[in-house]
């Protein structure tokens, strides 16, 4: 047995029972502090199928046996805004649908308009020129009765259909405008066989109280009556005459007041012989009724039908109709 002098230093001691390990641990410990996987180590995904139909491969593992980690990724400085302006944008998408919805669904509120009259007729044609005539009259009264009936038809006399033939005043030239547009004839009859009014005198009063009535029956008219286009109102002659009197009107030279409530172009409530001249709607009376025309009936008009003739009022013409149309009566009555 050698001497514990004799053997190199460093060198373990002799170990007859086998107990000291026969390499140096640290021999064992790698030399360098390289990472366990190469960069091109190759790893398996944990939830990938053999081919062959086995069972699920083991979980995606390194070589070493370590699971892999995926790097974490990193946060753009731009992304909390880039989530903000999208918000905004789905935001803004939400609120402009349910607009829309509340406009589909939702009742409209918009304020309908106001009705152009209190009343208006039930019927169209001569049935609604008939329910505008009863309205009218019993509104037209003097020291409280009623002053006229109204009768109304379609532009005819006795079932043959009239044609217009309106001539100018001296002053245009007197040409003549035939008019052949649907029109509405209406005429104001007092209690007489004459059509004149059987009470009170004639006076300027009263025959401004009836172009009120005309005027307010052509505008009632040209409102509610489908495609009228022009209106005549015969008026009621003076005790002893025969009716000639008429006043035309056709639907463009009212467009003002079709377009605006009756109530801004007449007064609700009709004046009275007594206080006509003071009403507020009188001006527009005027204006609107200022040309007065003598009518007559001729046969012999187009297409089988017949002429209302209309020319310009003056009292010369006036008196000599009068005359002409008192010698046709007695001639047709054989006196």
């Amino acid at each position: 047995m050698s001497d514990s002098h004799d053997r190199p230093q460093g060198a373990r001691p002799w170990d007859p029972a086998g107990t000291q390990p026969k390499h140096d641990p640290d021999a064992l410990l790698p030399d360098t502090t390289e990472p366990a996987l190469p960069p091109d180590a190759e790893v398996v995904e944990s939830d990938a199928i053999d081919e062959d139909g086995g069972d699920l491969l083991p979980e995606r593992r390194v070589g070493a046996g370590a699971p892999a980690v995926a790097a974490a990724g990193r946060s753009s400085t731009f992304a909390p805004r880039f989530q903000f302006i999208t918000g905004a944008l789905v935001a803004v998408g939400i609120a402009a649908i349910v607009g829309i919805a509340v406009l589909v669904i939702a009742p409209s509120t918009k304020t309908p308009e106001p009705p152009w009259s209190p009343w208006k007729p039930t019927a169209g044609g001569v049935a609604g020129a008939s329910q505008i005539a009863d309205h009218v009259a019993p509104e037209y009264t003097e020291s409280g009765q009623q002053l006229v009936k109204i009768d109304a038809n379609d532009l005819s006399f006795q079932g043959i259909p009239l044609t217009v033939a309106l001539q100018t005043g001296a002053d245009e030239g007197g040409r003549i405008q035939i008019h052949s547009e649907k029109g509405v004839l209406y005429q104001l009859c007092g209690l007489t066989s004459t059509c004149a009014i059987d009470q009170g005198k004639a006076t300027a009063e009263r025959g401004l109280l009836m172009r009120r009535a005309a005027l307010e029956l052509a505008l009632y008219s040209f409102r509610y009556l489908k495609d009228v286009k022009q209106v005549v109102v015969l008026t009621p002659p003076v005790k002893g005459n025969l009716p000639t009197h008429a006043l035309y009107f056709q639907r463009d030279q009212v467009s003002r007041e079709l377009a605006r409530p009756l109530t801004s172009s007449l007064a609700p409530k009709a004046p009275t012989v007594e206080n006509v001249t003071e009403a507020p709607d009188t001006p527009l009376v005027h204006e609107a009724t200022h040309n007065q025309w003598l009518f007559t009936l001729n046969g012999q008009g187009f297409n089988n039908g017949g002429l209302l003739v209309l020319k310009p009022y003056t009292p010369a013409a006036d008196a000599q109709l009068q005359k002409d149309l008192k010698a046709q009566r007695q001639a047709a009555s054989g006196g």
